[in-house]
C-alpha cells in the first residue's frame, strides 16, 4: 500500500524529480528552494527529503551529496503526480512530416519512420510492434518451389505487408500445380481477416468437393501449413539507439555494451510491447518492472495504435529512468493517434 503524502511533501518530491531529470545530479535542499519557490525553508525541505528517503522514494548516493529518485519514487511520481504534456505545434508538424511515407509505401515503412521520428524528437529509442499477423486481411498467396520438397509461401495482406515462410510440401512436385493451388486459395480467401482464414480452410476441407479433388485437398492442406506460423521477431521495429549514448547513464563502455545487447533481445521486447497492447492504453514500465530484458536503469513508455476502432499494435520509447515522463507520455500518445490516422489512409 502506497503512503499518502501531504500537498507540501508532494510538491517537494515533484521538484526533486524534475530537477534531477534536468541535471542528472543529486538534488540539494538549497537548490530546490532557490529554483522552485516552494515557500518553505531549506531546513524544512531537508526534513521532507529525509522522510521521502525513509519511504524509499529518494536515495542519497553519497553522504555529502543531495538525493535522487529511486525506481519506487518514479513509480509514485508517474502514478500520482505526473500529468502528460501536450505536444506543441512544432513537434506535431515535425511528426507529420517524418511519418509521411513515400507514395505506395506500406506498414513497414510507416512503422520504421515512426520509430526514427520518436528517436529524434524524444532523444530516446523509438520502438514499435507491427500488427499481429492474424489481425491483417488476406490479399494474395503464392507458392514457389525451392528445392526438393521445400516450397516458399509468399503471403500478402491488403495493407501491403509481405510474409515469407518455407514449408514442406512433398505431395506437390510441379510448379504448375502450385500455381493452380495458389489461384484456388486466392479465390477462396481474398478479403478475409487472417484470423478467419484457417477456419475457412478447415470448413472447405470438410466439404465434398475437397474429398474428391486431389489438387483442392492439397491446396487446402498446404494453405493450412503455410498459415500456421505466428508473427516472429520481424514484427519489431527500433529506431536509432545512439541518442541514448548522449545520456550520462550510458557514458561508459560497459553500459553501452549492455544497452546494445538488450536491444538484441527482440523476443523480450516484443513481449513487453504486447503487454502494453493488451492493456489497451498507455503504460509506463520503470526499471526492474521490465523483467529479464536487461535494460538496467531504463524505462519504457508505450501506448497502443490502431485504426477503424481496432487495436493493431503498440509503440513507445525506451530511455533512462531519469526521463521527462510528462513529455514522453504526451509525445508517445500523440504519435499513437497520428499513426492510427495515417494507417487509415493506407
Amino acid at each position: 500500500m502506497e503512503p499518502t503524502l501531504s500537498a507540501r511533501d508532494r510538491s517537494i518530491f515533484a521538484a526533486v524529480v524534475e530537477e534531477f531529470v534536468q541535471t542528472a545530479e543529486p538534488v540539494g535542499s538549497r537548490q530546490l528552494t532557490k529554483r522552485y519557490g516552494l515557500g518553505v525553508s531549506p531546513a524544512t525541505v531537508r526534513n521532507v527529503m529525509a522522510d521521502l528517503e525513509d519511504l524509499g522514494f529518494l536515495a542519497q548516493p553519497h553522504t555529502s551529496a543531495g538525493r535522487q529518485p529511486t525506481e519506487r519514487g518514479y513509480r509514485y511520481y508517474v502514478d500520482h503526480l505526473m500529468q502528460a504534456e501536450p505536444v506543441g505545434p512544432t513537434e506535431r508538424q515535425q511528426l507529420r512530416q517524418r511519418l509521411g511515407p513515400p507514395e505506395g509505401a506500406g506498414i513497414e515503412e510507416l512503422l520504421a519512420a515512426t520509430c526514427q521520428a520518436l528517436s529524434v524528437l524524444a532523444h530516446q529509442v523509438g520502438i514499435a510492434v507491427a500488427p499481429r499477423f492474424e489481425a491483417r486481411v488476406f490479399r494474395h498467396i503464392d507458392f514457389v518451389r525451392l528445392r526438393g520438397s521445400l516450397v516458399l509461401v509468399v503471403l500478402v495482406s491488403q495493407s501491403g505487408v509481405v510474409h515469407h515462410r518455407p514449408v514442406e510440401a512433398p505431395e506437390v512436385e510441379d510448379q504448375r500445380d502450385l500455381d493452380q493451388m495458389a489461384n484456388y486459395l486466392n479465390g477462396l480467401l481474398v478479403g478475409l481477416p487472417l484470423s478467419r482464414v484457417r477456419e475457412r480452410i478447415l470448413a472447405e476441407m470438410a466439404s465434398e468437393r475437397a474429398l474428391y479433388d486431389r489438387l483442392v485437398q492439397s491446396a487446402l492442406e498446404l494453405g493450412q501449413r503455410a498459415l500456421g506460423g505466428a508473427r516472429g521477431e520481424e514484427g519489431l521495429y527500433c529506431g536509432d539507439p545512439t541518442p541514448l549514448l548522449d545520456q550520462p547513464e550510458f557514458s561508459t563502455a560497459a553500459r553501452m555494451k549492455e544497452l546494445f545487447e538488450a536491444f538484441e533481445k527482440k523476443g523480450l521486447l516484443l513481449r513487453l510491447l504486447d503487454q502494453a497492447a493488451a492493456a489497451h492504453g498507455t503504460r509506463v514500465i520503470i526499471g526492474e518492472e521490465q523483467g529479464g530484458l536487461g535494460l538496467r536503469g531504463c524505462s519504457v513508455v508505450s501506448t497502443t495504435y490502431g485504426c477503424q476502432g481496432r487495436v493493431l499494435g503498440s509503440l513507445g520509447v525506451i530511455g533512462p529512468t531519469r526521463m521527462p515522463y510528462p513529455r514522453m507520455v504526451g509525445l508517445v500518445e500523440y504519435t499513437g493517434r497520428l499513426l492510427g490516422e495515417m494507417m487509415d489512409h493506407l
